[in-house]
Order: C-alpha cells, then sequence, then structure tokens
C-alpha cells in the first residue's frame, strides 16, 4: 500500500484475513482480562490497606486520578505506536515497524521523569489542593510520591504493551500482567503491615509493592523483545522513508490530552467532593474503580479493534476496519446493560469491597444508581474512542472529549450547589455529560474520514534508505 523499499511478510496478518468477530474476540478476550490485573494493582493496594481507615483508602483511590494524568501523558507515543506498528504490520513492513516501536520506547523512558520530578517535588500539595484533610494529605502524598517518583518503569512497560497489542498478541501481555499483580499482592501485606523483619510502611508500603511489580512487568517486556518476539518488532534501523517520532507524537498528543483532561476533571470532581466530608471524597474514587468495570471491557474491546483497524487500512481493506468497530460496538451494549442492571441492584455489594464505614454506604448506593445509568454510554464511547487511534485520526475525537470535559470543570463546583444534592450531583453531571459525549463521538466516526489512514505519513519516497539511529 505504501509503495516500494519496504519489507514484505511471507503471508498477509491474520487481522486482515480472519473474520471480524474471530479476530476480535481472539484479541479482546486476553485484553478484558490484562485490563483487568492492571485495575487489579489499585484494587489490591485499596483492598490491603482497608485496615488502616477511610483516610488510608481515600489516599489510595484518590491517587489514580494523578497517575492517569501520567500514564496519558505517555500516550502521547504509545499511541503513536498503535497507529504506526499496526498500519505498517499490515502494509508488510515489519523493520519499520519495529524501528517505530524503538523510537516510542526511548521517548517514553525520557517522559517519565517529569513523572519523577513531580512525585519528588508536587505529591503532598495536589492533595492539598483537593481539599483533603492534614492526615489525608500526608497519607496521600506518602502514597503517590513513591508512585510518581517510579513513572518512568510503568510507562515504558506501557509503551511495550502497546507495541504487542498493535501487532495482534494480547496474550503475551496477560501473563506478563498476570505475573505482575501477583507479585504486588504477594508483597503489599508484608511491607503495608510488616513481616519478620520488615517494617510496617503503611500507604507507603502498598506503592512500593505496586512498584516493584511494575519493575517485573517492565523485565517481562524487554526479555520479551531482547528474544526477538513475533509480536515485538525491535529496530534500530530500517529501509524506506523516515519514522520520525515527530510524526508519532503529532498522531498521539491529541489523544494524550483526553486522557490528562480526564485526570484533571476527576481530581476537580474530588476537591468538589471533598466540601460534603470524606465519605463523599472517598465514594468518589470507590465509584471510579467500579465504573473502571465498564471501562475496563470497552478498553479490551477497543483495543482489540484498533490492531484491527489499523493492520486492515495498511493493507487497504478499509470496509474491514469498520466491520470491527460495528462488532465491537453491539458486543459492549450487551455487557453495558447486564452491568448496569447489577450495579443498580446491589449497590452496597460494591462498595463493601472497598470499605465498611457507615456513611460511605449511606452516600454511595444512590451516588452508584445514578451513575449506572451512563454505563452503555461510557462502554460505547470507550470502544469506538480506543478503536479509532489505529487509524491516527485523533484530532476531532480529541476536540470531543476535551470540550466536554473543560465543561464539566466548572460544573463540577456549581451543579452540587445548583441542584441542592451534595455529591449526587456528580452523579447527574457525569450521566449527563457522558451520553452528550458518546452522540458526538459516533456522529464524526459516521463520517468516514478516519478511513483514509495514515497514507501521507507513511508514504515511500522515491528511494529507500537506511535511517540513522537518531533520526
Amino acid at each position: 500500500m505504501y509503495g516500494p523499499g519496504v519489507e514484505t511478510s511471507a503471508s498477509p496478518p491474520s487481522a486482515v484475513t480472519d473474520p471480524i468477530p474471530r479476530a476480535l474476540l481472539r484479541l479482546a478476550v486476553p485484553a478484558f482480562f490484562s485490563f483487568g490485573l492492571r485495575l487489579a494493582y489499585q484494587w489490591v493496594d485499596a483492598l490491603w490497606v482497608r485496615g488502616l481507615g477511610v483516610e488510608a483508602t481515600a489516599a489510595v483511590t484518590s491517587s489514580i486520578f494523578v497517575m492517569w494524568w501520567v500514564y496519558s501523558l505517555n500516550d502521547i507515543f504509545a499511541i503513536g505506536i498503535t497507529a504506526f506498528v499496526s498500519q505498517l504490520l499490515g502494509a508488510g513492513d515489519r523493520a519499520r515497524a519495529g524501528l517505530a516501536a524503538y523510537k516510542g520506547l526511548r521517548a517514553s523512558a525520557l517522559l517519565g521523569l517529569f513523572g519523577t520530578a513531580a512525585g519528588l517535588l508536587a505529591a503532598r500539595p495536589i492533595f492539598g489542593w483537593m481539599g483533603a484533610s492534614p492526615g489525608l494529605i500526608t497519607r496521600g502524598g506518602d502514597y503517590l510520591s513513591v508512585l510518581l517518583a517510579a513513572a518512568p518503569i510503568p510507562m515504558m512497560a506501557l509503551t511495550c504493551e502497546s507495541v504487542m497489542r498493535s501487532a495482534g498478541d494480547t496474550r503475551t501481555p496477560l501473563l506478563i500482567d498476570l505475573c505482575a499483580v501477583a507479585l504486588n499482592a504477594v508483597l503489599d501485606p508484608i511491607l503495608i503491615y510488616g513481616w519478620g523483619p520488615v517494617p510496617a510502611l503503611g500507604v507507603r508500603g502498598a506503592a512500593w509493592a505496586t512498584v516493584a511489580a511494575q519493575s517485573a512487568m517492565l523485565g517481562g517486556y524487554l526479555v520479551a523483545a531482547a528474544r526477538g518476539h513475533r509480536a515485538f518488532p525491535l529496530a534500530r534501523r530500517a529501509l524506506g522513508p523516515p519514522v520520525r517520532i515527530g510524526r508519532m507524537a503529532r498522531v498521539g498528543l491529541p489523544a494524550a490530552l483526553i486522557g490528562m483532561l480526564f485526570s484533571v476533571v476527576y481530581i476537580v470532581f474530588a476537591r468538589s467532593a471533598s466540601r460534603f466530608g470524606a465519605a463523599s471524597l472517598a465514594i468518589v474514587g470507590i465509584a471510579n474503580r467500579i465504573e473502571a468495570i465498564q471501562f475496563m471491557t470497552g478498553a479490551a474491546i477497543g483495543t482489540a479493534a484498533a490492531a484491527l483497524v489499523g493492520q486492515n487500512l495498511g493493507a487497504g481493506r478499509p470496509e474491514r476496519a469498520a466491520l470491527a468497530i460495528k462488532v465491537g460496538v453491539r458486543w459492549i451494549v450487551l455487557v453495558s446493560v447486564v452491568l448496569t442492571t447489577v450495579v443498580i441492584a446491589f449497590p452496597h455489594a460494591f462498595i463493601g469491597m472497598f470499605t465498611a464505614d457507615a456513611e460511605v454506604h449511606r452516600v454511595g448506593a444512590p451516588y452508584l444508581r445514578v451513575l449506572s445509568s451512563c454505563l452503555v454510554f461510557v462502554g460505547v464511547e470507550v470502544v469506538v474512542g480506543e478503536a479509532i487511534l489505529g487509524s491516527g485520526h485523533t484530532t476531532a475525537i480529541s476536540w470531543i472529549y476535551s470540550s466536554v470535559s473543560l465543561l464539566r470543570i466548572p460544573l463540577a463546583f456549581l451543579v452540587p450547589v445548583w441542584t441542592g444534592l451534595g455529591v449526587l450531583g456528580l452523579a447527574w453531571l457525569i450521566t449527563v455529560t457522558c451520553a452528550v459525549r458518546t452522540i458526538a463521538i459516533v456522529a464524526w466516526v459516521a463520517r468516514g474520514t478516519w478511513k483514509r489512514g495514515l497514507q501521507h505519513e507513511l508514504h515511500a519516497p522515491p528511494a529507500g534508505r537506511p535511517e540513522a539511529l537518531g533520526a
């Protein structure tokens, strides 16, 4: 598709030959469990710190809003990698796909140093800005400072994961995630409460357990790359047109802004909820963990669809790319209806996984019932938004997400007061804005302009040449 000067694989990838439902299921099921294991880092930490009190629970559940921002910053390159690697592999150009992977991984390592600086300088001030109590500022700062200081580790690991998934392998990331989360679960009680010669570190121990697990995860990916894994193309130079990190960043930056603003918005939600007490602040974090079940399902389907979209666009088969999105939307709607029903019927069971505090249960049950009504919209927007990343057309999606996110910031403080509902007003705000955003995204995708893929960025020049390492 992209002209002469590329290396052609012996046979086309299964993503461009297998029936779409079969290919989507093969990729989505391992991705679903892998995303679940990723969420388990925070779930495991939150479950183990329950014995330290509601402030410790709030410290762990609220910290994830900040870590989202860091992980979203990494999407500048991880999302660019998804589009470039998948489309280059679909076109049969493995060498240039490997060069894109190498440059993206190197950029993630350097970008992670911003998180390290934030961990050293801003962990406690962030909780202070949320309006947290002095005890929560201390515990939250202890937990968050460790996670942020080690930011290059998970950022590199997530980039490796993006490479393998865009290459059509979701099973290997699942195995690596499983080993890492198991290590986290073993280390948590030891480091939080102490064992033998190991001192009790409290919430800081939970953070160190997570960092150790993330280090093991990165190590697993680097071993796979060193052994030449078929789904981990890696090259320091390649024939053909240059693969420039700036072009990957132009694809990834609009999408990264989505996640970064999403993180900022939830920090704003936490700030607004803190006006109504520690229980309200805690339920915002707890509800987000429950909402994450839906996000996890949608992200698994969407990530699988992104690999199919990218590889099929690279192979010149846009009709198969569109079909992958349609099938993914059908699946997530069915899952969403079931999850909505369960949350409405059993809100206390979900809250009880994180805390037995009576006030959190009193505030949280109606909050969850309202929030559950947006789960269908959340699922559809995640599937569609993730799938489109494989096309490299991220700007329009970013405008839609960013506009709604910016609108949410002032409304987060106004709606709870205007309605007199307190923290429940936040649940209604989230629900209504989710519906509006989903409708706008689906309407844009229906136009089909994304089907062009990255033809301009990846076309071949008249003569191929080895690209220098620093290009």
